[in-house]
């Protein structure tokens, strides 16, 4: 990351920005441990970097739309095609049956988080204690 002079930080910002498509102070603070101050701070400097890009939101004129701009785009491509990379790098040391058994294990997460979002439970977790 050093070579774009961008931080952790600052590109997991980016990457936040991107997913909202684009995002007020707000919206940014309500979804990061950082405090508005110092997230302002951080939008300001990645604005004046070329990293992000702030306008005026057209349908209301005091919020500030925050989106990231097609060089950041490009950056935030080359570092997740890296860490695939790692990723790839990493688990070409396991042996295929242990591959095996994490493909299954991940599969078994991702449909528990799935059917955790669509509000589904599964028959084996433990209740929630309600409160009378």
């Amino acid at each position: 990351m050093s070579h774009a002079s961008v931080t952790l930080p600052q590109v997991l910002l980016m990457s936040r920005v991107e997913q909202l498509g684009a995002a007020s102070l707000s919206n940014l603070a309500e979804a990061s441990t950082t405090s508005a101050a110092a997230l302002s701070q951080m939008i300001e400097r990645l604005v004046q970097q070329g990293w992000l890009d702030r306008a005026e939101d057209p349908i209301d004129r005091r919020r500030k739309a925050i989106r990231i701009t097609l060089r950041t785009g490009a950056l935030l491509r080359r570092l997740e095609s890296a860490r695939s990379a790692d990723y790839e790098l990493g688990l070409a040391s396991l042996s295929d049956d242990l591959r095996m058994q994490l493909a299954k294990m991940l599969e078994r997460v991702v449909a528990e988080i799935d059917a955790a979002s669509a509000g589904d439970r599964r028959p084996d977790a433990p209740r929630k204690k309600e409160i009378a």
